[in-house]
């Protein structure tokens, strides 16, 4: 019975005196997620290294510490995300990094109003669906999970882990993501995990406050939470969230389910 136990890792934000600490943070929390919970996958949420003192660690910096932290760990790390210049525009890009040193990355493809016109920031052109072994997964950043078309887009390619990076500054951006990603498990018959932020970062504009309230979303079906959440963390403070998925239960819902809303849907009227 093939099972994948993942954990999201709601971050608190603090400002850190120096780049060794900041590392050092963060590698043991990955590093306890792994030891202490033997989780498959830990999702950061979106724009996780704000606290960076100085500004945003470099590409490649954050590139290797994520690649070596998941081979030394055996784990697959979908890593937040952070503003990544690209040719076309500043993107904001997550890496996702595998235990035999595979490396992906996924860029945000909807832009809030806040990121267009604070940072010019762009939306991404491509998505994929990542084979980890244990199942398929894709990464919608924050926003993106508010678009239905994208996540049935992935759900048809195979995903059945949504990981959703996010980051919001006030409550109803954080119920915005949360009923969405509750919706678009039942929708797809898929397994959805949001990984937020809380606390406050002073020094850097745009950051002052945060709420999350973290959860891993389930389909609303028999074999499944009757309220389609199998774990869900407390609201506004640092945790890892931990939960155990069920793939065969999910690989059955989508044939055998009581509702079947990939099949059904009447593509003769909705492409």
């Amino acid at each position: 019975m093939p099972n994948v136990r993942i954990a999201c890792l709601q971050w608190e934000f603090r400002a850190f005196t120096d780049g060794s600490s900041f590392w050092r943070e963060f590698e043991w929390q990955l590093r306890t997620a792994r030891e202490d919970y033997a989780v498959d996958l830990v999702i950061l949420p979106e724009y996780a290294a704000a606290g960076y003192p100085g500004g945003w660690p470099e590409q490649d910096l954050w590139k290797e510490f994520v690649l070596r932290v998941a081979a030394e760990q055996r784990l697959w790390i979908v890593g937040g995300t952070m503003p990544c210049p690209s040719d076309r525009g500043l993107l904001n890009r997550c890496g996702i990094a595998g235990p035999q040193g595979q490396w992906h990355h996924q860029d945000k493809l909807h832009i809030t109003p806040w990121e267009k016109n604070t940072w010019n920031m762009i939306g991404g052109n491509e998505w994929q669906v990542i084979d980890i072994g244990l199942c398929k997964i894709a990464v919608a950043i924050c926003y993106d999970v508010e678009f239905p078309e994208q996540i049935r887009a992935y759900a048809d390619a195979g995903a059945e882990l949504l990981c959703v990076p996010y980051c919001t500054d006030d409550v109803n951006g954080h119920h915005r993501i949360t009923r969405c990603a509750l919706a678009r498990a039942v929708e797809n018959t898929l397994y959805v995990a949001t990984a937020g932020c809380v606390g406050t970062l002073r020094a850097r504009e745009g950051f002052a406050h945060h709420h999350a309230q973290s959860l891993i979303a389930t389909p609303c079906d028999i074999g499944f939470p009757m309220a389609g959440i199998a774990a869900q963390a407390e609201p506004g403070r640092a945790q890892c969230l931990v939960a155990e998925l069920d793939l065969s239960r999910l690989r059955e819902a989508r044939t055998h389910g009581t509702v079947l809303p990939m099949k059904d849907i009447r593509r003769d009227l909705f492409r």
